[in-house]
């Protein structure tokens, strides 16, 4: 966690009950002695452990959603599940595992979940839309997209459904701004609001029945990194031009999402017919498809509006 100099110096003030201008001038005083070698902020940590002040407090906080900042650790957090993402796998560095992810929500807003624990990944099976959940010893962050989340770690831990805890109604905050389509020009999460104008053949991966996730031939056999040899599934990828009016954009649509548009249909004269000319809307991340030089819409949720949301856009419009 790091903190700013104004946090520093706040804390030291609240604490030792000395006046800003006696802090800075000790602050001030350190940074002299060493010869102004050591940054405002380094001087005002060396005189807060002078003080006997801790800067990180390490006793869990429990928090509402819209309370939580950026930097904390040890926080306590219940809220309401809004949505399940897949469970994904990543490489990096030498390290392998897996990642997963939650939308939860309370009466003050919604943050994303971000879970690397094997032994908490192992509890989402358990879990469903519209579970509470109580969160103990989360850390917050912020990801490349500007956005807060909490991450939960070894050391954390997950009730589902805990007695006595309640989630009155949900206040929805935006996670990703509602744009048009003309300006979608940097990467980065986004809604688009507007009409399907064309729709591609599917394309079909084999994936694991319990996980989703993608198999691996193994002799004359599919094998999951996870559940080993298994009866694959398969899974569709689609893609789709989607326009607002402002311009278009080609949207990539994965599994259930894919499976959501296409309503059980497979032959594309069908899928046209059945999705041609709807309108949805689409939250997904921005990508710049190197390749083609255009940029990209991932879609992880589709929606079709309520009649009266359409009349609205189109009114405001």
């Amino acid at each position: 966690m790091i903190l700013d100099y104004e946090t520093i110096l706040r804390k030291i003030i609240d604490k030792s009950g000395l006046s800003k201008t006696d802090v800075e001038a000790k602050i001030k005083e350190k940074q002299i002695q060493l010869q102004d070698l050591i940054s405002k902020e380094g001087a005002a940590h060396i005189i807060s452990n002078e003080l006997g002040i801790k800067l990180f407090d390490e006793t869990p906080q429990t928090l509402k959603i819209n309370n939580i900042q950026v930097g904390l650790n040890s926080v306590n957090l219940s809220g309401k599940i809004l949505n399940i993402y897949e469970t994904r796998s990543f490489q990096k560095n030498n390290r392998s595992g897996n990642i997963g992810s939650l939308l939860i929500g309370d009466e003050t807003g919604t943050i994303r979940i971000v879970i690397w624990d094997e032994n908490l990944i192992k509890l989402i099976k358990e879990m469903k839309q519209g579970d509470i959940i109580k969160i103990m010893n989360g850390y917050s962050k912020q990801n490349n997209n500007g956005f807060k989340e909490l991450h939960l770690g070894g050391k954390s831990q997950i009730l589902i459904n805990p007695e006595g805890e309640k989630i009155q109604e949900i206040k929805i905050t935006q996670i990703s701004s509602r744009k048009k389509i003309k300006d979608l020009n940097n990467p980065g999460f986004a809604e688009v609001f507007g009409t399907v104008v064309d729709i591609f053949e599917p394309k079909y991966y084999n994936s694991c029945p319990i996980c989703s996730k993608k198999l691996f031939p193994e002799l004359d056999k599919f094998k999951c990194q996870e559940h080993g040899i298994t009866i694959p599934k398969k899974t569709p990828v689609l893609n789709i031009y989607f326009d607002d009016g402002t311009g278009n954009i080609r949207a990539v649509l994965f599994r259930e999402q894919a499976e959501k548009l296409m309503n059980k249909k497979e032959n594309l004269d069908e899928l046209k017919k059945e999705a041609r000319g709807k309108q949805l809307l689409l939250k997904g991340k921005v990508t710049k498809n190197e390749m083609f030089n255009r940029m990209e819409l991932v879609v992880n949720n589709l929606e079709e509006p309520d009649p009266k949301e359409i009349i609205a856009e189109l009114e405001n419009q």
